[in-house]
């Protein structure tokens, strides 16, 4: 198959299973707010969130690392699986019994119950990573729909009719990732790779060195992403903390489409990255991927006024204004991932780690700093800025490594198209006559370019470094 239709059918595959998730967590809100008091539901969010900060930690990351090198051909799959499947098992032991420990002294959480919820979590993570890089791509998205689907039926029985508060909100995402993995054994028959006996030590080093950086990455991303609302709500207030989480629910629809794509771009990144003209492959993708990412940022902008205006609330209306600044955090978001893909097909996590956590002293900084100055637009200027710098050093490392050439002429022009585009709304007072202009801006700019109304790729790139 032409590796630009397999890049573009696995996404629609897995665009398929993240709309299912997606909507099924957009209904389960109405339930979780009429069947949890504000107190439970702070309660259960703090378990869960706890939950996703172990994962990484207790797991060792391994599951990205099996995912990794169960994509290179010349690896022993079942080597790889039964070498995880050791670690983890072990993992599984150890917190179990820690939870057993510490459960008395924090009588007022599902301790048990959360330590279930968290092996489940690295569980599923592992098994559907590892038959991802087994080409099984359908069952992988399908797998996440089963899990939120049982998540969504146990939500139903053990909140609404059994009414078991916390513990059935715990209870239910482990019976969603327990439904999940027992989906990918049996579609997938993995269950047969089952063989401890084909540990291997040396392997376990190897993906240690690969995975050790993701772990702090993990944390440096989350502190980039998410110390703004902790900034804010200590130096401002929740009040304002609300409309700004308001303003940035929009963006958040970039990130929905950046993570889509990045499932199919790790497989395809990797089955290409060794072949001769991998750079060409790289490079269009990478300036076809920035120039859409800004064009949906242009169309959000073009009706973010109106929406704003009709939709929410009018305590949150200043909101929008918020909005461009956090959509383009949201695009130099979305490329950096995209860039980390091209590190993680060669195996350099370590400049994953340094990029990351230069963004993130640069976003704790700059939020303190313009906190103080202009308030919450200065926490989304940082956050802005912090994933500008990672989206920038990565490129320029990658293009040094003559991996990458970026159409610098075109994605210039595509921000500034941006930029006019969210002036309108600002200049004009008229809450709709901004969203007609921007809509015919728009589709001037996709009729004119020809890579986007064909479908088509760019071959040749006026680029940074002089290779051309």
């Amino acid at each position: 198959m032409n590796k630009y239709k397999k890049l573009i059918n696995n996404s629609i595959i897995f665009a398929i299973g993240n709309l299912g998730n997606k909507i099924i967590q957009f209904v389960l809100i109405p339930l979780y707010s009429f069947t949890l008091t504000t107190s439970q539901f702070g309660d259960a969010d703090f378990l869960s969130q706890i939950v996703f900060l172990l994962t990484p930690i207790v797991s060792l990351e391994l599951f990205d690392a099996a995912f990794r090198f169960a994509l290179d051909k010349n690896e022993n799959k079942r080597e790889i699986f039964n070498t995880v499947s050791m670690i983890l098992s072990v993992s599984a032991l150890i917190v179990l019994l820690v939870s057993f420990i510490i459960a008395p002294f924090f009588k007022r959480y599902p301790i048990v119950l959360t330590a279930i919820f968290l092996i489940l979590n690295f569980s599923f993570s592992f098994f559907s990573n590892f038959i991802r890089a087994l080409g099984y791509v359908t069952q992988f998205a399908i797998a996440g729909i089963v899990n939120t689907f049982f998540m969504g039926i146990a939500n139903v029985v053990l909140l609404l009719f059994m009414k078991l508060g916390v513990s059935g909100y715990i209870l239910a995402f482990a019976i969603g990732l327990f439904s999940g993995v027992v989906y990918i054994l049996v579609s997938t028959k993995v269950y047969k790779y089952f063989d401890y006996s084909l540990f291997n030590f040396n392997k376990l080093v190897q993906m240690l060195k690969y995975s050790f950086p993701l772990i702090p990455n993990y944390f440096a991303w989350w502190l980039n992403a998410s110390s703004d609302r902790l900034f804010i709500i200590m130096m401002i207030g929740s009040g304002a903390n609300g409309i700004y989480a308001m303003a940035n629910k929009i963006p958040n629809f970039i990130s929905t489409v950046v993570t889509i794509f990045s499932q199919s771009w790790q497989i395809s990144i990797v089955e290409e990255y060794k072949n001769r003209d991998n750079t060409t492959f790289i490079s269009n993708v990478y300036n076809y991927f920035f120039c859409i990412l800004i064009l949906i940022g242009c169309l959000i902008m073009a009706f973010i006024k109106p929406f704003f205006y009709l939709v929410i609330d009018h305590t949150y209306y200043q909101g929008w204004l918020l909005t461009p600044i956090l959509v383009l955090a949201a695009i130099y978001s979305g490329v950096a991932l995209l860039l980390e893909g091209i590190y993680t097909a060669y195996k350099e996590t370590f400049s994953v780690f340094v990029t990351t956590m230069i963004g993130a002293i640069v976003n704790v900084i700059l939020t303190i700093l313009l906190i103080h100055i202009i308030g919450y637009y200065g926490a989304a200027w940082a956050n802005a800025v912090s994933f500008f710098m990672v989206f920038l050093l990565r490129s320029i490392e990658i293009v040094h490594k003559k991996i990458l050439n970026i159409d610098v002429k075109r994605i210039l022009g595509y921000h500034f198209i941006f930029l006019i585009i969210c002036i309108f709304p600002i200049i004009i007072k008229n809450i709709y006559l901004p969203s007609v202009i921007d809509v015919l801006l728009i589709g001037i700019v996709v009729l004119s370019d020809k890579t986007i109304k064909n479908g088509t790729v760019p071959c040749q790139v006026y680029t940074l470094n002089n290779k051309n």
